[in-house]
């Protein structure tokens, strides 16, 4: 999974900076909620909802983020949240493919990266 869409990047790219989510965290919507509000500093009054998952993405952009044991992402949720992250994650970054707003960084074995892949190729 390196350049599927512009905004996610191969890890090698991960700038020293990024901030990091676990993947194994964030197996269920709402391990996925508490997981990124922790690690990426959202304020105490998230609604642990999709729409304030957008708009504290948006309110924390410009970043980079990696996402540890990727695989794990929603695997034990409905194949539609995945689609609905990564649709979040696709808002979040913008439109101009050259310089996104958000950029992630997936890091697993590649099985299991492949496996992600297919799962979100599944959800679009």
């Amino acid at each position: 999974m390196t350049r599927t869409t512009p905004w996610i990047r191969p890890l090698a790219e991960a700038p020293a900076t990024a901030r990091e989510v676990s993947g194994a965290h964030s197996r269920t919507r709402q391990d996925l909620f508490t997981e990124w509000s922790a690690s990426l500093g959202f304020p105490g009054h998230f609604g642990r909802n999709w729409d304030a998952f957008t708009d504290c993405l948006r309110d924390i952009v410009p970043t980079a983020v990696v996402v540890r044991d990727a695989g794990a992402l929603l695997a034990d949720a409905p194949q539609l949240e995945l689609a609905v992250l990564v649709d979040v994650l696709a808002e979040a970054a913008g439109d101009d493919s050259a310089t996104p707003r958000l950029l992630l960084f997936l890091d697993d074995t590649p099985d299991r990266l492949a496996s992600l892949n297919t799962r979100m190729a599944q959800g679009s």
